[in-house]
């Protein structure tokens, strides 16, 4: 299927056969916006917009981690930022400029368990919605057979006294053919058209991770830690390999150990050191 065919997704499809609790109780549909998250993140200073639903058919200026371009054709992906209102931790104790944050400096544990639970929800999406089991790829990309298919990206800010705007965006491949991706992503990009030996409905994708994204945050004590690293760690591709990876500008190799409930990875390093990398700071080379 090409993009070209694919019809945009409406709100009252996206909500068919379900009742959200939190995630999805207002839904914004759009053909076009710069990016799901930015105007997520604008919406926050509305009245009980906890739980929006940002999703478009097109970003003029997606983006990804470390300041990455996310570029997709006209309806060929699931585009979608989940905005989460939340008391600030760091509010007692205000540091820096509170405007927009792409890393979770100010709490590590928020950003963290957001990707985590963010990755696990689009596998177990992914996986109701189609034949396919993606796996994880720490800290925040989705593989379909060895190559990437989607990401997370998980952004901040403040809203002044003790609150803070959080946003899970999340973009996943669906109807991109390998003609789509450019030279150099060719060999390491794939969508769910190309990996799955049936049809792929967009919607039913996009519905499906409401549908989890809404099981997992609706409640904010569940899950528990232990239960989410349980659930990311039966996704996520093996533990035990060796990586190099650059975090606050200086790059690292070693071998991993294990990832902590909040996201962290822990390497032994190259030399001795056991060190704990920030999920929100660090990149895979």
């Amino acid at each position: 299927m090409t993009s070209g065919s694919v019809i945009s997704m409406t709100a009252e499809e996206l909500l068919r056969g379900w009742q959200p609790l939190r995630v999805g109780r207002r839904i914004e549909v759009h053909a076009e916006l710069p990016s799901t998250n930015t105007a997520a993140l604008v919406a926050a200073e509305n009245r009980d917009a906890d739980g929006l639903v940002v999703m478009a058919d097109y970003q003029a200026g997606g983006r990804g981690r470390l300041g990455r371009i996310w570029h997709s054709p006209r309806r060929a992906s699931v585009l979608c930022s989940v905005l989460l209102v939340m008391d600030d931790p760091s509010a007692a104790t205000p540091r820096g400029n509170p405007d927009l944050q792409t890393t979770s400096a100010d709490d590590p544990g928020i950003g963290g368990r957001l990707t985590l639970l963010a990755a696990v929800s689009v596998c177990a999406a992914v996986r109701q919605a189609t034949e396919i089991t993606p796996s994880i790829k720490w800290p925040n990309d989705i593989f379909v057979g060895g190559r990437k298919m989607g990401g997370i990206l998980i952004e901040s800010r403040s809203l002044g006294g003790r609150m803070r705007a959080w946003v899970i965006g999340i973009g996943l491949n669906c109807h991109q053919q390998a003609g789509h991706f450019s030279p150099e992503l060719r060999e390491t990009a794939t969508s769910l058209d190309l990996a799955a030996s049936h049809p792929i409905d967009r919607t039913a994708v996009a519905r499906e991770l409401l549908r989890a994204l809404d099981a997992r945050l609706s409640d904010p004590a569940s899950p528990s830690d232990r239960v989410l690293h349980d659930e990311w760690s039966r996704y996520a591709l093996p533990i035990g390999h060796r990586v190099r990876l650059r975090c606050d500008g200086r790059e690292y190799a070693g071998q991993t150990l294990a990832v902590e409930p909040h996201g962290g990875l822990i390497v032994q390093c190259d030399g001795g050191i056991r060190k704990w990398f920030d999920p929100q700071r660090t990149t895979l080379l």
